[in-house]
């Protein structure tokens, strides 16, 4: 099957955008560079503080993603509006009960300078909250695809309402990401308070859409096909093995659960999937990568850990890359590591650019020439 990827057969790097935790400040977003055409070793930006921070809303920035448009002309970088260092008790339930309603847009046209932030409101009275935008271009229906995952309730106000629900799957389309549909339900499967569908990611390839998401239930990753990237799941059950190309249909559950992650243990479970093409030189020989990111509260080391495959189907073929990744993630001054964040292939002009503009130190510098 032929690879469908834009900029990954002459990439000379990737860049990565991310958060990095709860602490003050870690909730803003940080640029990191590739050392050369190498996924799974990367420099550390900007002496390791954050690059874009919030104006709005709560004036947090997590689970950033960000793509290049699909005219080439321009990047948009999109992130949560959710600041849970400023929450009582630091609490994701009451983010998901009265959390922000909006999402957060930058555009740039060269990776160095950001436009103004935009605040934008995508979802209606009755939600909860609006967790880990993403966008996906759709080429078939000439738009864009912007989803999110929320808690929706019978209520108005966020007051009146007595306990966490289950979250869904929402999306809006987009030509331009100034002006929007109305939210429709993309994934709806309901098995209890608290246990609905989170953080989902989208790759394409041939004719297929490739959807990662993680199942609240378990606290794990499923992996589901189609050729209908509109198509909804609505009901008790997640996709079938046996469903038709224009339905998602089941490819794996449990994504990279029993594999080492890198810090002496087997991964259980984790979130924020990030996947995404190997460049066509990247030194490490994989067709593709699967960071996911697993916090403390997943058994993890906080920050994500590294799969890859040459088999995107395949659910089995998955095999751990966190021992190198653990030793090349970059970090900022108080060694907080990439938290759910995305991952683009650079050109090689967009690379110098990048590591010209953000303050590579001389040590790294020098390393680099080497």
């Amino acid at each position: 099957m032929k690879q469908v990827a834009p900029y990954t057969k002459k990439a000379k790097g990737y860049l990565w955008a991310y958060f990095t935790g709860e602490g003050k400040g870690a909730e803003a977003i940080s640029l990191s560079l590739s050392k050369g055409n190498d996924a799974l070793n990367w420099y550390t930006l900007n002496e390791g503080k954050a690059i874009i921070y919030s104006k709005e809303g709560e004036k947090g920035l997590r689970d950033p993603f960000i793509l290049r448009s699909h005219d080439n002309k321009k990047f948009y970088l999109l992130a949560t509006d959710l600041k849970i260092y400023q929450r009582p008790n630091s609490s994701f339930e009451t983010a998901q009960v009265n959390g922000s309603r909006y999402i957060e847009i930058f555009e740039s046209k060269d990776l160095i300078h950001w436009s103004e932030q935009r605040h934008v409101l995508v979802s209606s009275k009755y939600v909860g909250n609006t967790w880990a935008p993403k966008a996906f271009w759709d080429s078939v229906s000439n738009q864009y695809l912007v989803f999110w995952a929320s808690n929706l309730y019978d209520e108005e106000n966020p007051v009146l309402r007595n306990e966490v629900n289950y979250n869904r799957l929402i999306y809006v389309t987009t030509k331009d990401f100034q002006t929007f549909s109305e939210p429709k339900i993309w994934v709806d499967v309901n098995l209890g308070k608290g246990h609905g569908t989170i953080d989902a990611s989208v790759v394409k390839e041939g004719d297929w859409y490739y959807r990662f998401m993680k199942e609240e239930e378990t606290m794990t990753i499923r992996l589901d096909r189609t050729k209908n990237i509109f198509a909804s799941v609505i009901g008790e059950s997640y996709a079938a093995k046996d469903a038709s190309e224009n339905e998602w249909c089941t490819l794996g559950e449990k994504i990279a659960v029993g594999l080492p992650n890198g810090e002496g243990k087997l991964f259980t479970s984790g979130e924020g999937a990030c996947v995404f093409y190997a460049n066509e030189e990247d030194v490490n020989g994989h067709r593709w990568f699967l960071f996911i990111d697993q916090p403390s509260y997943h058994g993890g080391p906080d920050h994500y850990i590294g799969f890859a495959s040459k088999n995107i189907e395949a659910s089995n073929s998955w095999i751990p890359v966190s021992d190198k990744l653990r030793n090349g993630l970059p970090q900022n001054s108080k060694g907080e590591k990439p938290r759910h964040g995305s991952i683009i292939s650079l050109t090689e002009e967009e690379y110098q650019r990048v590591y010209q503009n953000y303050n590579v130190s001389k040590s790294w510098r020098e390393e680099n020439e080497d």
